[in-house]
């Protein structure tokens, strides 16, 4: 028998004297159960941890397709940007199947440069290369300035509602459950943003109004930190409004609460995908930190459920992928970013 406490020295109560029950093994917020599913605890206060699943394309409910081949562009000499281009052209003009794809154009083996930018502006596009490594599909992107390679995009002509105030106090993390009032008018299918306000009682609280020292001037200002997620209507139970995908922070009255507004969209593509290559950058040989050359390989905006998968990126000043704040449902798989050209440092973005 020995009496200890918590450094391991003598302590004045016997340890076979604590007959009390042990209290219960905490749990923790996930676990495997036995046959491999994760089992999430709840907070008291309804929190838990996010559940991802529900990202990228088609919400991860199905898999990427492999789209039929429509056009292919061969290997010639010289700048091949107006080649390209006119083969995404008309496929983007070509019937849509019924499940809202038009074609692949496809890219043979070898080296095409183009110093140009390329352009899918329409559903159901698929760009693909024959091969994502030295021996496969490479797209040269030359010339000397900061524009983007290819762009993957959209109109931005969205339609949204008066937005409604959301009547939960507290909204958890994780949530796909929300109420407003009666008689609000979203039904089931509508399309939805919540938006969760910054405002100044939330950035006080998380210290983020002042830096410290001369850095004032990088204090978060209310508005400049809302957060928008993009949602489907899947329910609607008299004031209770079911979501396709949960919520990631919790919106509490203390706060600034929550809004949902319905959308429309007519004008954002779907169904779009980049796959199977090699995108490379030309830059200054004898200048490391060289930034005259091309920023993004590809950026994505206005589009939902698209992906970008099995592609190398190499010498690319910024981004292999951006997904601007108007992508949904964007898949980036088994890609690799190569050697970077830039400076190297680091900055802060301010909004005004």
């Amino acid at each position: 028998m020995g009496w200890f406490n918590d450094w391991g020295d003598a302590f004045a109560y016997p340890l076979f004297a604590q007959d009390k029950k042990k209290a219960p093994k905490p749990q923790p917020p996930v676990a495997a159960d036995k046959n491999g599913k994760l089992n999430y605890i709840a907070a008291p206060n309804g929190d838990r941890i996010p559940d991802y699943s529900y990202c990228g394309y088609m919400a991860s409910e199905k898999p990427i397709p492999f789209i039929p081949v429509k056009v292919v562009v061969p290997v010639k000499v010289g700048d091949a940007t107006l080649r390209i281009q006119a083969a995404l052209d008309y496929v983007a003009g070509l019937p849509a199947d019924k499940d809202g794809f038009r074609g692949a154009v496809l890219l043979n083996k070898g080296t095409y440069q183009v110093n140009g930018s390329l352009k899918i502006n329409a559903s159901g596009v698929v760009l693909r290369g024959s091969g994502m490594g030295a021996n496969g599909t490479t797209l040269f992107a030359a010339g000397t300035d900061r524009e983007t390679f290819i762009h993957v995009t959209g109109k931005n002509d969205r339609q949204t509602s008066k937005e409604l105030k959301i009547t939960d106090a507290y909204v958890p993390v994780n949530a796909n459950t929300l109420h407003i009032a009666e008689g609000a008018g979203l039904k089931i299918g509508d399309l939805v943003l919540i938006h969760r306000p910054s405002t100044q009682a939330w950035i006080s609280t998380i210290k983020t109004d002042h830096f410290g020292g001369d850095l004032t001037a990088l204090a978060w200002k209310p508005g400049e930190r809302d957060i928008y997620w993009d949602r489907k209507v899947t329910a609607v139970d008299g004031n209770a409004i079911t979501l396709d995908a949960p919520l990631t922070t919790a919106l509490d009255t203390a706060y600034g609460g929550g809004l949902i507004a319905s959308y429309q969209w007519s004008g954002r593509i779907v169904q779009v995908g980049i796959e199977n290559l090699k995108l490379q950058s030309a830059y200054d040989a004898s200048n490391a930190k060289d930034e005259a050359h091309r920023w993004m390989a590809i950026t994505m905006e206005n589009v939902s459920d698209a992906w970008v998968r099995q592609v190398t990126f190499e010498h690319f000043a910024g981004s292999a992928v951006f997904v601007g704040v108007t992508g949904n449902r964007v898949t980036v798989e088994d890609c690799k970013s190569l050697a970077p050209v830039s400076e190297i440092g680091g900055s802060a973005v301010t909004h005004s």
